[in-house]
C-alpha cells in the first residue's frame, strides 16, 4: 500500500466485487457492471472482500489475487477512477491470527486491520477474545456489520463499552443506515450514530442490481442526521485504515 496515494470520493473497505470467488458477481460481465456502479457512486477505493471461512475451507488465494489484477486493469483500460485493493470478509475462527501472519489471508488493503465476520449469536466475549489473539498478532480487527451481531444489536449502550475496551472498528452496512431491520437494527444505529459510535460505513455489496452500493445514499443521510463533520471524519477512517490519508484516527481534528 506504500505505492498508493489518497483517491479521490469515497473508500469502500467492505465489498464483495471480484467475480467467481463468493456469492458476489458470478460472471466477468457481472463484475465490470459493479465496477461501473462504483465509479458512478462517487467510490475511488474498493476492498475486494471475498468470504473466507477458515474452519471449512482454505482461501483461494491464487485465484483471488488474479481475479483482483483483473478488476483492476479493467478499471484502467475504461479510465474508471477506482482502485481495487485486496481483503477479505474472516469467519471468526481461532485459527485466523495465523492465516494472516502467513499471508494466507489478505488484511484490509494489505494493511494490518481485519475484516472479521462474527455468528449472530456470538457473544460478547467472544468478540473480545477474537479481538485480543487478533491484536497479540499485530492485526486490528474490523467487525464486519456489527448490527447483525445481536448481543451487541440489543445492547448499543454495551456495544459502545465493549468498542473501547476490546479496541474493535465497528463497521454498519449503507443498508442498514437506510433502512434498517426491525427494531433492534433500528434503535442500535440511532444510538450508534447519536453517539459517534460507529467507525466505518461501507457498502457490502454484490451486485451492480443485487444489493448495489449505496455509498453516497447512506453518506448524505449520515451527513443530514449527524452533521457535516462527523460524516467526513467517517470517510476519512476508512482511507486511513490502510494509510492513505495525513493522519490516523476518529479525533476530532
Amino acid at each position: 500500500m506504500s505505492a498508493m496515494r489518497r483517491g479521490e470520493g469515497f473508500a469502500d473497505l467492505h465489498q464483495h466485487v471480484l467475480w467467481g470467488v463468493d456469492d458476489g458477481p458470478q460472471s466477468a460481465e457481472e463484475m465490470r457492471a459493479l465496477l461501473e456502479r462504483d465509479a458512478a457512486e462517487g467510490i475511488g477505493l474498493v476492498a475486494a472482500t471475498a468470504h473466507a471461512y477458515p474452519r471449512t475451507q482454505p482461501f483461494d488465494l491464487a485465484l483471488y489475487r488474479e481475479r483482483l489484477a483483473e478488476a483492476n486493469e479493467y478499471c484502467r483500460a475504461r479510465g474508471l477512477p477506482l482502485a481495487v485493493v485486496a481483503g477479505c470478509e474472516i469467519h471468526d475462527a481461532e485459527r485466523v491470527p495465523d492465516l494472516l501472519a502467513a499471508g494466507k489471508l489478505p488484511a484490509l488493503g494489505d494493511s494490518r486491520c481485519a475484516l472479521i465476520e462474527f455468528r449472530e449469536d456470538a457473544s460478547l466475549d467472544e468478540v473480545g477474545a477474537t479481538a485480543g489473539r487478533l491484536y497479540t498478532a499485530g492485526f486490528v480487527p474490523v467487525v464486519a456489520h456489527a448490527e447483525r451481531i445481536r448481543c451487541l444489536a440489543r445492547r448499543p449502550e454495551r456495544a459502545i463499552e465493549a468498542r473501547e475496551e476490546y479496541g474493535v472498528i465497528l463497521q454498519v452496512n449503507c443498508d442498514t443506515v437506510l433502512a434498517p431491520r426491525g427494531f433492534f437494527e433500528r434503535r442500535f444505529v440511532a444510538r450508534m450514530l447519536r453517539a459517534e459510535a460507529v467507525d466505518l460505513i461501507a457498502t457490502d455489496a454484490h451486485g451492480a442490481s443485487r444489493r448495489p452500493p449505496r455509498m453516497r445514499e447512506a453518506m448524505a443521510a449520515v451527513r443530514q442526521r449527524c452533521g457535516e463533520d462527523y460524516a467526513r471524519r467517517l470517510e476519512e477512517r476508512a482511507w486511513r485504515l490502510l494509510g492513505l490519508a495525513e493522519r490516523g484516527g476518529m479525533e476530532s481534528e
